[in-house]
C-alpha cells in the first residue's frame, strides 16, 4: 500500500517546487515501481489478507485524499489528489486483490476443463463485486507460483494503466463520491470518474484478461488431462513434446 502514498507526496513536491507535469508523472510512477514489492497481492498469494492487514493504516490517509477531491468538487475547483480511496478500490482491484475479473471471464469462457469451467460459473457472480475468494482458493492461486506471477503483475499494471490516463487529462479524476467497494465495475467508474472512469475500466478488464490467459491455459491444460485419465508422467512427458516441437509442426 505504501507506493500509493508516496507516489502522492512526490506529485504534491513535484508540483510544490515547480517541475513540470512530465516530470512529475515520471517521478510519481519512478517512486511507485520502486516501492511495488509492498503491494498487499504478495500476502494474497500466501492466503493472507493483505488488504485487511494495512488498512487499518492506509484507510485513514486515503479517506483524507478522497475528502480533499470532494471538497475541491463542491467548489468546481481542480480535483488535486489522483491517489485516493476510489482510485485503489475502483482502479486497481478490478474483481478484488489481483485484479482478477478479468481470470473469472477467463475460466467462464475459455475454460477447457470441467473443473475451471464451474469455477468460471461460480466466481463471475462474485467477481462482479470485487470479490474473489472463489478464484484465490478455488484455483488456487495462493501457494501457486505459476498463477503468482499475473497476480503480482496485475495490479501493479492497472495503477500504471489508471494513474497514466488520470495524469494525462484522458480519464477523469475520482470526485470524491465514497462508494462502497463492492460496486461492480464499469458502474463504479461511471460514479466515481464519469463515462470516461467507465470506458478505462472496461479497458482494464480486458488487459487484465490478457495478463492471466496465458498462465491461465497452463493451470486449464492440465487440469484437462488429468481428467482424461492421463498420470503426471504423461502430462510431463506431453508438456515437454510440445515445448520442444518445431514451430508450425503439430504434435500427437
Amino acid at each position: 500500500m505504501t507506493p500509493f502514498v508516496i507516489v502522492g507526496i512526490v506529485k504534491s513536491l513535484s508540483s510544490h517546487y515547480k517541475v513540470d507535469d512530465v516530470a512529475g508523472i515520471v517521478l510519481s510512477l519512478v517512486a511507485f515501481l520502486i516501492l511495488t514489492p509492498s503491494l498487499v497481492t504478495p500476502e494474497g498469494a500466501t492466503g493472507i489478507h493483505g488488504s485487511q492487514i494495512v488498512s487499518g493504516v492506509m484507510s485513514p490517509i486515503w479517506l483524507s485524499l478522497t475528502a480533499g477531491n470532494a471538497e475541491a468538487f463542491a467548489a468546481g475547483q481542480a480535483l488535486p489528489n489522483i491517489i485516493n480511496s476510489q482510485f485503489y478500490d475502483n482502479f486497481i482491484k478490478l474483481g478484488g486483490a489481483g485484479s482478477t475479473l478479468g481470470l473469472a471471464l477467463c475460466a467462464l469462457f475459455f475454460a477447457k476443463s470441467k473443473q475451471f469451467k464451474t469455477l468460471g460459473k461460480l466466481a463471475i457472480g462474485p467477481g462482479l463485486f470485487n470479490i474473489n475468494e472463489p478464484l484465490v482458493f478455488g484455483i488456487p492461486i495462493v501457494l501457486n507460483p505459476i498463477m503468482l506471477i499475473p497476480f503480482i503483475i496485475n495490479p501493479i499494471i492497472m495503477a500504471i494503466v489508471a494513474y497514466v490516463a488520470m495524469s494525462t487529462g484522458l480519464v477523469n479524476v475520482a470526485n470524491g463520491v465514497n462508494i462502497p467497494w463492492t460496486t461492480p465495475p464499469i458502474f463504479s467508474g461511471f460514479l466515481v470518474s464519469g463515462w470516461t472512469g467507465a470506458l478505462l475500466q472496461v479497458f482494464q478488464i480486458g488487459l487484465g484478461g490478457l495478463v492471466y490467459y496465458p498462465f491461465f491455459k497452463m493451470i486449464d491444460q492440465k487440469a484437462y488431462m488429468v481428467e482424461q485419465g492421463k498420470s503426471e508422467e504423461e502430462i510431463l512427458a506431453e508438456q515437454t513434446s510440445d515445448t520442444n516441437a518445431p514451430t508450425g509442426t503439430p504434435t500427437a
